[in-house]
């Protein structure tokens, strides 16, 4: 079962991984009872990830998010992302492949430069995080990680596994507590040592602050 590697997997050493000091800027929304969230990750991508992302092989880029009690708790929604990122050296321009729950077999997008990819990465844009529903009754807060290259094959694949089947488990298209609490023990533990990481966590935020569409 796939939750049961994922938490079997949660128990491995952590290692250090660069936590934001400021809050996360992120905004909630609400549209057909679904949580949409965009997220601020630019301190992620610093302009000397250029060299990096721009070298001629396929880079990789995974975003974690999570929605958390903020007195602390299990997760209410989890969600996860993967970019796969090639340079064409003869477009010269970078060609993205975005997958994600809503989107598993992945949508192209061709990018002309470095700034059009930084901006395209930084601002994660209408996350669907879930049903609104599951959000905890009190404040809450957002917290994602962004991982560039991870070096853990194993949590990339299982990432892979969860965008291909994120509803696994007894709740309607949220999955299981359990099942969530595996998920987020599994994709926000501390990265392997030599991973790029960046943690970012917002203020708390209550439910009502939550816009309508």
């Amino acid at each position: 079962m796939l939750a049961a590697a994922l938490a079997a997997l949660a128990l491995a050493a952590p290692a250090r991984a660069a936590r934001a000091a400021s809050p996360l800027p992120v905004t909630l929304a609400a549209r057909d009872g679904r949580l949409l969230a965009t997220l601020d990750v630019a301190p992620a991508f610093a302009p000397a990830t250029e060299h990096e992302l721009g070298n001629g092989l396929t880079n990789v880029v995974a975003v974690y998010v999570a929605v958390l009690p903020a007195g602390g708790g299990p997760p209410a929604l989890v969600y996860g992302r993967v970019v796969d990122i090639l340079f064409d050296v003869w477009e010269e321009a970078y060609v993205v492949t975005v997958k994600d729950p809503r989107t598993p077999q992945g949508v192209r997008v061709v990018l002309p430069d470095f700034r059009a990819l930084r901006a395209f990465l930084s601002e994660e844009r209408d996350l669907d995080l879930g049903p609104v529903s599951l959000l905890p009754a009190g404040p809450f807060v957002v917290e994602a990680r962004v991982e560039l290259n991870p070096v853990s094959k194993e949590q990339l694949l299982r990432t892979r596994e969860f965008i291909a089947n994120p509803a696994a488990g007894s709740r309607p298209g949220g999955g299981s507590r359990s099942m969530l609490g595996a998920m987020a023990s599994f994709l926000l533990r501390e990265p392997d040592p030599g991973s790029d990481v960046h943690v970012f966590r917002s203020r708390p935020i209550d439910r009502g602050e939550v816009q309508a569409r």
